[in-house]
């Protein structure tokens, strides 16, 4: 297997702001590979470099083994993209806003415009304007302009917004089926922990402009401890003991009147113990596994749902 994206070492600054400090990772030929990150982490400005449409202080981005600025004609014929927000010409039809940018790829058939439109479910609508359209409609219509000419890569930046469950779910199998069966390679930016988790081979975390982790999702998740989550008839007074425990760390969990413990030996009898002496009512205690959300947390110090500060100043768009 050969890599279809390499970045080695790539730098970028906003006047003082260093929104990418020397980061480096790989995208292998037909994997899927999620890239994560806290806002203002720099994910959004290593997308627009990869897509020529921003030129890093130094170091190289490639695709395809061309540079993705210098070379940027031959590199854009080897990918398609979806950004966070797709624009359009809402005074056109789905199917006609497709047609548009099918004449500056080259020769793009009708038959594969209509096979696209089919394949992201869009068959009913294709011919309504697109003023008309949902944020989900319009997402699902921007993953078949990304897939016009057949690219061999196809990078993705937010691509579940504005999408319900059920068309959550339709594009996870739909992406996973064109990673296996047709061999694309997908570079996929989200938030959704738990659509990456199910979708991606590798990950990489970027935070504060900086590779914190890279590698198999079942490389990172597989660490060395023991986890537990304790439902409890007082989450405070839980605490409070269970930290008294030696080789114990606990914390407030997500789910009500409930603690999560981590050790590095199995205590969960002596924390038991403990609990109950203390005369707290537990109602289970169960061993649980390390997910994609702790690995994240543990790596960027940033809740899921929270942003990082503020989000690294964009620069505009230079002209080509």
């Amino acid at each position: 297997m050969s890599a279809v994206v390499e970045v080695e070492r790539l730098s970028k600054s906003f006047g003082r702001v260093r929104a990418l400090n020397q980061i480096s990772f790989d995208v292998q030929e037909g994997e899927v590979l999620g890239f994560l990150g806290p806002n203002g982490a720099g994910k959004t400005t290593t997308i627009r470099i990869l897509l020529g449409l921003l030129h890093g202080d130094g170091g190289t981005a490639t695709i395809g083994g061309h540079d993705c600025w210098s070379d940027h004609v031959r590199a854009s014929r080897f990918f398609g993209a979806t950004l966070e927000q797709p624009g359009f010409y809402g005074f056109l039809s789905g199917r006609d806003n497709l047609r548009q940018f099918a004449r500056m790829l080259g020769p793009v058939d009708e038959k594969q415009i209509t096979e696209l439109l089919d394949l992201v479910g869009m068959t009913e609508r294709g011919d309504d304007k697109v003023k008309r359209y949902s944020m989900g409609m319009r997402q699902r219509l921007a993953l078949a302009q990304a897939l016009l000419g057949k690219p061999r890569l196809l990078v993705l930046d937010e691509p579940t917004n504005g999408l319900d469950p059920n068309g959550i779910h339709g594009l996870r199998i739909l992406l996973r089926k064109l990673a296996t069966e047709q061999g694309l390679t997908i570079f996929f930016s989200s938030h959704l922990l738990s659509e990456v988790e199910e979708l991606c081979d590798r990950v990489v975390v970027l935070n504060r402009g900086e590779v914190k982790a890279s590698g198999p999702l079942s490389d990172l998740m597989n660490v060395k401890g023991f986890r537990y989550r304790i439902d409890v008839s007082d989450v405070d007074k839980a605490l409070e003991v269970v930290r008294a425990v030696d080789g114990a760390k606990a914390e407030p969990g997500t789910i009500k009147d409930s603690i999560n413990v981590i050790a590095d030996n199995d205590i969960a009898r002596r924390i038991n113990y403990a609990l109950v002496a203390a005369g707290i009512g537990v109602d289970q205690l169960i061993r649980t596994e390390q997910g994609l959300e702790d690995v994240y947390i543990q790596l960027t110090g940033v809740p899921v749902a929270s942003p990082l500060s503020s989000p690294v100043p964009q620069a505009p768009v230079p002209p080509r």
